[in-house]
């Protein structure tokens, strides 16, 4: 049997955040490896990500290429961290930073990133207020930067055994406007590079293509030199910016350049669940890394450590997810640590390691959230300077879109998931489709998306999203509303269709809509309404609002049968909304779609986020209920239910993991219904069930 790689078991990770200059002879002065390895076993810690450099550049290790930190005073403190880490058993990444890297940056003025006026990143006055003047930016295009990158790496993988790199910053902060991206862009384009954002002119789409091409580019040439120097090494870019904007032009096209995936997010746990259902699906192995600090909320506020019970929902949400934990501690200026972190994160692994022993499986979802990489815009942005772009910084409509719509089903309890263009051979798998607000699809995706539907899939779309389907919906596309503040009216007749929402008291819309016309009136469910007058207008008719004043004859609500499948655009994206009255009618929409019933179901508040994962080599469906509150203290919750579809088995117990108390557990027709009488912070429910003959153990999993 082959050997498996070092992180499939590995779930209790951390990084130790050493981004210190060297001005002061004291800064690490008093950093211990003995002290630091110490920490780390009393944590639990499992897999060790250690710096090698940092932003500011010095090394960590005695290096030709590139200078040590001085505060060190000449100690390999790398390498005595790798070899004091493997004698404790554990695993280690090195950590090592790309693209931010100051004194490469001072060293080299050439290697420099420039932006549109020609400044540098210390010293532009355009640039990010977070950039300037801290981080000095080099060009990944620049071939002399890309051959000190690997002079680094041929250092590290010479001197020292480690199973991992962790490759940070791998992305564009700025629009790059060096000479060595002027060159390569008319080599390549045949063009100037543009000066203005504009995602209907052909130059800047191409333009923002190469960016992406080329930061793809250097994660691979840098993933490649480092398994090249060290076969056998694991590597891994930080995804985090696959949810920023088009501005870093990272995509999944550096899906390639790692094993796994992984990232430092921050943010509410609404966020954190919807990053957790993407990068598990995306990863090109298991498990998935969830990295975030220690610090409240991040490494700003160096001193404030998380409460306990924010650690453990961090660690339990990555763990029902399937993934690893990775906790980001501070290192203080004179390279001390602070035990009381490690103490409290040995506490919160001791429980969450008991059970790692249950994790695995298929996760049982129905319902697919589409994540497009390549919708990182707003058009609102057209014709935006890309100087004044970085000093407002754009909007990301259907990042809001995707987020809101799986906020609205995990608080619904429907078995979602999140996918991407990497995963549309996965479509199959579930029965219905959501795609919120997407600006750009390519010719792949929506070949793909028509085929599930033809197939038998069902689909939800809204706002921009029509303009890639006009066929399969029979609509043509006219443009958008002028007023920003709308409404949706039902059809009479159609009012079925939107719960709580009557003609005379439309769905508000607090942005535009999209106008279409259809083919076929009887495909028409609801109709586009708009106020009396413009909102930003001087004449009003009440001064507080903009009631509704006419419904217009253009569709809001579009429902067709295609092939086998079902087919509904909605003209806005009301899943970016909070209210409940919108999220009512998305949580109808979706059901009234759904071919056939959902395989699991929970009585259960909105704040707890339920995952399932079928084992059928086990016989067993793994139930993990997290009590994600915002607030502190987490209260208890109690008596709660789920109920899960066992498509022909037979329910044989319900324990609770990983002590095994029993739980009531009913069987009705094809279904079982647990009930869980107390939910505190995280609970892990096995569900043994017996297989049903007539089906081959292959078919026992659906997803």
């Amino acid at each position: 049997m082959a050997q498996r790689p070092w992180y499939a078991a590995s779930y209790r990770r951390n990084l130790v955040d050493m981004h210190i200059e060297d001005w002061d002879a004291g800064f690490l002065s008093r950093l211990d490896p003995q002290r630091y390895v110490e920490l780390l076993r009393t944590a639990r810690v499992q897999a060790a990500m250690v710096y090698a450099n940092s932003h500011v550049g010095y090394c960590y290790w005695p290096t030709i290429s590139g200078r040590m930190h001085r505060g060190i005073g000449g100690r390999d403190v790398f390498g005595a961290i790798v070899d004091g880490c493997h004698a404790a058993g554990m695993d280690v990444v090195a950590y090592y930073s790309v693209i931010f890297n100051n004194l490469a940056y001072e060293r080299e003025p050439e290697w420099r990133l420039l932006d549109s006026s020609g400044q540098p990143s210390r010293e532009g006055e355009r640039f990010h207020r977070w950039l300037r003047p801290r981080y000095g930016i080099c060009c990944p295009n620049n071939p002399g930067y890309r051959e000190f990158v690997v002079e680094q790496l041929r250092e590290l993988c010479a001197g020292y055994r480690f199973e991992g790199f962790f490759f940070d910053m791998n992305f564009w902060p700025d629009v790059c406007y060096c000479g060595h991206c002027r060159e390569r862009y008319r080599r390549e384009a045949g063009r100037e590079i543009p000066l203005v954002v504009d995602w209907s002119e052909e130059n800047w789409c191409t333009f923002q293509g190469k960016r992406e091409e080329w930061m793809a580019e250097m994660g691979s040439f840098v993933s490649d030199t480092a398994r090249g120097l060290k076969p056998g090494v694991s590597t891994q870019h930080n995804f985090a910016q696959i949810t920023i904007n088009w501005e870093f032009g990272f995509t999944d096209r550096m899906l390639p350049a790692c094993d796994y995936l992984g990232g430092d997010f921050y943010g509410s746990f609404t966020h954190a669940a919807f990053i957790a259902r993407l990068l598990r699906r995306m990863t090109p192995n298991q498990p998935w890394e969830y990295m975030t600090s220690r610090c409240q909320p991040g490494l700003t506020f160096h001193t404030d450590t998380k409460p306990k019970q924010i650690l453990q929902l961090n660690t339990f949400l990555a763990l029902a997810h399937g993934g690893a934990l990775l906790f980001i501690d501070a290192i203080n200026l004179d390279g001390t640590q602070d035990p009381r972190v490690y103490r409290l994160m040995g506490e919160v692994f001791a429980e969450s390691m008991a059970y790692e022993q249950f994790l695995g499986g298929t996760a049982v979802e129905d319902v697919a959230v589409y994540f497009g990489v390549n919708s990182k815009l707003d058009p609102a942005d057209n014709g935006t300077p890309v100087a004044d772009y970085y000093t407002n910084r754009g909007s990301y409509p259907h990042l809001e879109a995707a987020v809101g719509a799986a906020r609205m089903l995990r608080e619904c309890h429907v078995p979602f998931g999140v996918v991407t263009k990497a995963s549309l051979e996965q479509l199959g798998e579930f029965g219905t489709l959501v795609l919120s607000d997407l600006y750009r699809l390519d010719d792949e995706e929506v070949a793909a998306i028509t085929r599930f539907v033809e197939e038998g899939g069902s689909l939800y779309a809204s706002g921009a999203s029509v303009s890639h389907f006009a066929g399969l919906f029979g609509v043509t596309v006219r443009g958008l509303t002028e007023e920003r503040f709308t409404y949706i009216a039902p059809r009479a007749g159609a009012e079925a269709w939107l719960p709580e929402v009557t003609a005379g008291a439309p769905l508000t819309v607090p942005g535009p809509q999209v106008l279409v016309t259809a083919q076929d009136p009887a495909t028409v469910k609801a109709h586009v309404a708009l106020p009396s007058t413009k909102p930003d207008e001087r004449a009003f008719a009440s001064i507080h609002s903009n009631p509704p004043g006419k419904t217009t004859s253009h569709p809001a609500l579009i429902y067709r049968e295609v092939g086998r499948g079902r087919a509904l655009w909605f003209s806005a994206p009301i899943e970016r909304e909070e209210r409940w009255v919108h999220a009512g009618v998305f949580r109808h929409l979706v059901d009234t779609l759904h071919p056939g019933r959902f395989r699991y179901s929970a009585d259960a508040p909105a704040q707890v986020e339920l995952v399932v994962w079928d084992q059928p080599q086990e016989n067993r469906f793994v139930v993990h209920l997290v009590n994600l509150q915002e607030r502190l203290p987490v209260l208890p919750i109690y008596n709660l239910r789920v109920t899960l579809c066992l498509d022909g088995r037979q329910v044989r117990d319900a324990r609770l993991a990983p002590g095994g108390e029993p739980l009531p557990c009913t069987q009705t027709d094809d279904q079982a219904t647990v009930e869980i009488p107390e939910l505190p912070l995280y609970r892990m429910l096995l569900v043994s069930y017996i297989p049903d003959p007539r089906l081959p153990r292959s078919m026992l999993s659906r997803s």
